[in-house]
């Protein structure tokens, strides 16, 4: 037997919500009992009022939580929701945690991994789900620690935690401990490989700059200059074509602004990975999602809405033509919440588009702020704006 996914969304109070999801998951499921199921919950239902109910309908499973920014299934998207994913069949599941991430981000990842058990000969494929708290700040080392610890020939599926942009607190959960500063690493051993896909919808728009003065998640200076002053420059004329006028933005106009265009972070690779700026201060410096190292080379790239659901189909045939001819039996996805700002209430389309590229089949996972894809091989594996696309065989 391959693997058996089931979806669930629900709203309302945590409790009702948590009674909901695992009424309709088991009702999918039949009689199979889910090996592993996730829950993402937004902050209108906590985790730690969802996940023992989780746990005590499907008391055989590993069951992972995260707090969201949105929420979706192949029947549409939200917010403040409970959307879930189960997963049965022939698959080994082990998940471990980790505390103290903002100062011990190695000795974090080592805690997670230490739960983990060796390879299974039986099951010769291993792909591993990675959630964490953007908040702490290592999002990018995390993800490469995490590839190191596990080996070259484990590919890296995962996300960072939500808050509904409050950007106060985000949490991950391994069964009834839920933690913020905390990483969750799990482990999917099966006989045949699951596939991976991601995809960005962001063309290059600018010449490349250089990353002239920065710290942690501000850049300050772009070849020299005002970071700020640069986006303008080389943004203008494109964003007059669609309608606004970058040096006269209001305040509550600058994070959209920004949001279409995102920095593209030469990896060295052929291929840019994406960075979201979403303020800007008043000494013109720029502050992002995630970290962008003094001395990088970036572009400023541009984005549409049709680029941007494109992309999200890209990211799903990739996944399936990972699946090596196996059809696809659902899929977990890792969305940014800033490619929803983007699509606003077309974000529904591209979620729909990864549910008809596979085949038409079950789909869940909720709005990041930091997107985990990794292959064998890859340099980096920390993402914004970016669709990840992991699909199980059937």
């Amino acid at each position: 037997m391959g693997l058996i996914v089931a979806t669930a969304m629900a709203g309302g109070a945590a409790g009702s919500a948590a009674g909901q999801i695992t009424k309709e998951l088991a009702s999918q499921l039949g009689a199979h009992q889910p090996r592993l199921v996730l829950a993402f919950a937004s902050t209108q239902q906590p985790l730690g009022d969802v996940l023992p109910t989780v746990g005590r309908a499907f008391p055989g499973a590993v069951v992972l939580g995260v707090s969201t920014a949105g929420e979706f299934t192949e029947r549409g998207d939200r917010k403040g929701h409970v959307a879930a994913l189960a997963i049965s069949g022939d698959v080994g599941v082990a998940a471990g945690m980790g505390g103290n991430l903002a100062k011990d981000p190695e000795g974090a990842v080592r805690a997670a991994a230490a739960a983990l058990p060796p390879p299974d000969p039986k099951r010769p494929h291993r792909t591993a789900l990675l959630l964490l708290d953007p908040l702490a700040g290592v999002s990018e080392e995390v993800t490469l620690l995490a590839s190191a610890i596990l080996g070259d020939n484990v590919q890296l599926a995962g996300g960072a935690a939500g808050d509904d942009l409050k950007m106060a607190s985000t949490f991950v959960a391994l069964g009834a401990r839920v933690a913020s500063d905390a990483v969750v690493l799990a482990v999917l051993d099966t006989s045949v490989p699951l596939g991976l896909g991601v995809h960005h919808g962001h063309a290059p728009l600018s010449q490349p700059y250089t990353v002239t003065r920065a710290a942690g998640a501000t850049v300050e200076t772009i070849n020299n200059r005002p970071a700020w002053d640069v986006w303008v420059e080389a943004t203008q004329e494109d964003a007059r074509g669609r309608g606004m006028d970058p040096n006269t933005l209001k305040p509550d106009q600058v994070t959209p602004f920004l949001l279409l265009y995102e920095a593209g972070l030469d990896t060295g690779e052929g291929a840019l990975k994406i960075r979201a700026p979403l303020s800007k201060r008043p000494d013109g410096a720029i502050s992002f999602a995630c970290g962008i190292p003094q001395g990088a080379t970036i572009r400023i790239t541009r984005s549409a809405e049709a680029a941007q659901v494109d992309s999200a189909r890209a990211a799903a045939a990739m996944a399936k033509k990972a699946l090596k001819g196996q059809p696809a039996s659902g899929a977990l996805v890792f969305d940014c919440i800033c490619r929803n700002l983007i699509l606003q209430d077309k974000f529904a389309t591209a979620v729909d588009a990864i549910h008809r590229e596979l085949g038409s089949v079950p789909v869940a996972g909720f709005e990041t702020y930091g997107e985990v894809a990794l292959n064998a091989g890859d340099m980096s594996g920390f993402h914004n704006t970016t669709t990840v696309v992991l699909a199980f065989p059937r």
